[in-house]
């Protein structure tokens, strides 16, 4: 039964990666009723990146080595204009680059995983070393929340970076990836969370760290966290 449905989802990414690659190939997203391609990650061939670990799983190494040359010939964080999510980047871009280094070896993987590392570390640069949550990529760009809690981070976005930036800490020999999440972590637990759940928001445009709100949640906001 295994077997069966294996075979099952490897036809499925198939079907879905010949309409990202004749449609939207290198885009952040594939527009599948337009068969078009959108660019709301930061044009940075999300989608492309998010799926190397899937297709070198499902044995679609052709599809990856072609993956891998592309972002080898394209993917220049420099050229990425405005500001971009430091989590769904972290998770989707850095997070990507990772796993295909991981497991292929390829050295191209782990330079743009450097790159784009040294550029998300911006966001760690606020009073209090909670990281804000968008950061422009490109060479001068600034950090800032997002204009929807602007002076408040969430909760999950803050704890759910350690994984990559450790991991990219210890392929790269650059310690400081480390140190700057696991001391944004650092500073979160220091707060005293009677209930045991931290709220959804936490101040970082403070001079002193504090919660931005009592809302709890074991959901959206707050799970990467707990």
């Amino acid at each position: 039964i295994a077997r069966a449905r294996s075979g099952i989802v490897k036809k499925a990414m198939q079907h879905v990666w010949s309409g990202y690659k004749k449609y939207a190939y290198g885009r952040d997203e594939l527009l599948p009723l337009s068969n078009g391609g959108q660019d709301n990650w930061g044009g940075m061939g999300t989608t492309l990146v998010d799926s190397l670990s899937t297709l070198w799983m499902l044995g679609m190494k052709e599809e990856f080595w072609e993956a891998r040359d592309w972002i080898r010939d394209n993917l220049d964080f420099d050229n990425v204009k405005g500001g971009v999510s430091v989590f769904e980047t972290t998770i989707r871009n850095l997070g990507g680059l990772l796993s295909a280094y991981d497991l292929s070896g390829d050295k191209i993987f782990l330079e743009k995983a450097d790159d784009l590392g040294t550029r998300l570390m911006r966001s760690f640069e606020s009073r209090t070393g909670i990281p804000y949550g968008t950061t422009e990529l490109f060479d001068g760009g600034r950090s800032y929340n997002t204009g929807w809690h602007p002076n408040e981070a969430v909760l999950s976005e803050i704890g759910t970076l350690q994984v990559e930036f450790r991991y990219l800490a210890r392929v790269s020999g650059k310690s400081e990836y480390e140190t700057h999440v696991m001391r944004a972590l650092d500073e979160i637990l220091k707060l005293d969370a009677k209930s045991g759940l931290y709220p959804t928001f936490i101040y970082n445009t403070k001079q002193e760290l504090s919660f931005g709100n009592s809302d709890i949640s074991i959901g959206a906001m707050v799970s990467e966290v707990h």
